[in-house]
């Protein structure tokens, strides 16, 4: 499933520097697109979430380490990512909605307007 980065909020650097990115789609209230990438989806696949599966911004892959049980439900109804990146905390707790992903070549994608976000 392919989905486009439409707007990029204030916060969304400082949070992607501690390692998350935030998504939400376009119509999330406006103190949530302060901290969120929003995205239009470009197809209606759901449940497209999936250990060992692939999460690519532009050409930026990242392996998909953990799904939460409620990442899927909250991206198809709401659009909705937590992404964790790279995160080897083994005390942090893995919430329902997260995702958990990694890479051995990025630490954190670079995220623009206009990008494709592919997940596989």
């Amino acid at each position: 499933m392919k989905t486009k980065i439409t707007n990029i909020g204030e916060g969304v650097q400082e949070l992607l520097d501690g390692g998350v990115l935030i998504m939400f789609n376009p119509n999330a209230p406006q103190e949530l697109q302060d901290v969120a990438a929003l995205h239009e989806k470009q197809t209606n696949d759901t449940n497209v979430l999936h250990e060992n599966g692939k999460i690519i911004f532009g050409n930026q892959e990242f392996n998909i380490d953990f799904v939460g049980s409620e990442a899927n439900k909250n991206f198809d109804n709401l659009g909705h990512l937590s992404i964790y990146f790279n995160n080897t905390d083994e005390d942090m707790g893995k919430l329902p909605g997260s995702v958990f992903v990694s890479s051995s070549k990025v630490s954190v994608p670079e995220v623009t307007v206009n990008q494709i976000v592919e997940i596989q």
